[in-house]
């Protein structure tokens, strides 16, 4: 394993991370006429600030590479390539979704619609499970237990918020918390990106060797 490799993948998540937080600020801050308790967040790719929503979400998969590469390079056990892959999936579903545009509301189903749901729930769902079996990996190493927890906690996060976007699907009451729920999800989803980046960026994801932090001998208790 490289710590070089790890901490430079930390790096680029956090920067990637970095550019889609302020793509949202700018979307959120526009004038598109989209509330952000209503409306998903899927509805800036379809209106005048298209291109800023692509920003987001090439940053956001640029941010689930790093990870993806951080915890394949500098972890050990039988399921870090199952978390790798899961991120890369994240990763690979974040990049491709603006490309696939949501259906506008109240218009006809399209396959490009379709697509852009499938692409939504894949990349939703393999975030989630890729920070819960993250959590598992980090515990064999006990000073990362606080990140472990971290990882556990938000990930399980993410499984709540995405429940309640499928059930608000249901009813008209959760339907109108829509969007609310749905940054929720985006923040829980940020918040683990930055953790964990900052986790491989610090070094601290290299396990099976003396890891230290500016060669002092720092740890995530």
């Amino acid at each position: 394993m490289s710590t070089t490799v790890v901490e430079l993948a930390g790096a680029c998540s956090l920067a990637g991370t970095a550019a889609a937080v302020g793509a949202l600020v700018y979307l959120h801050l526009s004038p598109t006429g989209l509330s952000p308790l209503r409306n998903a967040v899927s509805q800036y790719g379809i209106s005048a600030y298209r291109s800023w929503y692509r920003v987001m979400t090439i940053a956001m998969g640029v941010g689930g590479a790093g990870i993806a590469v951080a915890v394949a390079s500098g972890l050990q056990g039988t399921d870090v390539a199952t978390v790798a892959v899961l991120i890369a999936i994240f990763a690979g579903c974040r990049v491709a979704i603006s490309w696939f545009p949501m259906d506008a509301p109240g218009s006809p189903r399209t396959s490009t619609g379709a697509a852009h749901g499938l692409l939504a729930a894949v990349t939703f769902g393999s975030v989630a499970a890729g920070a819960i079996r993250l959590c598992k990996v980090l515990e064999a190493t006990p000073r990362l237990d606080l990140l472990a927890s971290t990882s556990r906690v938000l990930g399980w996060v993410m499984v709540a918020c995405f429940a309640v976007l499928l059930l608000s699907r249901l009813g008209p009451e959760l339907r109108r918390y829509f969007g609310a729920t749905e940054r929720a999800l985006y923040v829980a989803i940020i918040a683990w990106l930055i953790v964990i980046g900052i986790a491989g960026a610090t070094g601290h994801l290299v396990t099976g060797t003396d890891t230290t932090v500016g060669h002092g001998a720092a740890t995530l208790r």
